[in-house]
């Protein structure tokens, strides 16, 4: 937690960093998430700094910094000309109308935003989410729901959320049969089904990782297969599968 805390007081030196989303098909990239990082701050775990952000009340003003911080470098990087830009958002960072308007004001640009819900939270206040989703789609922005089958509030959240991108937990690839794994598929597959969104897989990190992901039914997919978070200048351009 000493370095949770050291990580917290150094926003400043937050590194956002940028992992391929891929389409399982064709192995293009067609997307990345950006994901924070502190290069300065030795042994930090990024869910740390954000549950103790959480825990000091200051997750919405975090969170903002940290999703404000990726747009501009992708920007300024353009690493994102043709791509899709992952921004993910804390649902318990969500305190009133006027604060929510302006942190997805502060996202409207010329990149092809997804927000991405994160499973942090999900059933604080869901009337309020919903009216946050609303205010996404408004602005032209697509929206994914995190870490789908990671707890039990995920699934809850689909109606609510109604995302265009269903981001399985990456433990569902590891557990194929046990019975959460089993009623997270069976969910999502219907939510899918009704809905027509597009089912994205998490740590995929082998070339069975990718087949099963694929029987599964996703057709995008993350993982250290296709390439960890980077720093913006350590990409090559134009981006291909790794």
């Amino acid at each position: 937690m000493i370095a949770a805390e050291a990580a917290l007081v150094a926003i400043d030196s937050m590194v956002p960093c940028f992992q391929p989303v891929v389409d399982l098909r064709s192995g293009e990239v067609v997307g990345l998430e950006a994901l924070a990082r502190w290069p300065t701050v030795e042994n930090v775990d990024p869910a740390e700094v954000f549950a103790l952000a959480r825990a000091q009340g200051v997750v919405s003003d975090f969170d903002f910094a940290c999703r404000t911080a990726a747009v501009e470098q992708a920007r300024s990087a353009k690493i994102t000309e043709g791509l899709s830009l992952y921004l993910n958002y804390e649902p318990s960072g969500i305190l009133d109308v006027a604060r929510t308007e302006a942190h997805l004001d502060a996202l409207e640009c010329d990149v092809d935003v997804v927000l991405e819900i994160t499973e942090r939270g999900l059933d604080v206040d869901p009337a309020r989410l919903r009216a946050m989703v609303a205010s996404a789609r408004r602005r032209g922005f697509s929206v994914a729901l995190d870490d789908v089958g990671s707890n039990p509030s995920t699934l809850r959240a689909l109606p609510i959320v109604q995302p265009d991108i269903v981001k399985l937990d990456a433990r569902i690839l590891r557990h194929r049969t046990s019975i959460r794994t089993l009623w997270t598929v069976w969910s999502v597959r219907r939510y899918v089904r009704a809905s027509g969104a597009v089912i994205l897989a998490e740590g995929i990190e082998t070339e069975l990782d990718h087949a099963r992901a694929v029987q599964l039914g996703a057709t995008l997919g993350q993982g250290w297969l296709f390439g960890r978070a980077t720093a913006s200048e350590d990409f090559s351009l134009p981006l291909q599968r790794s």
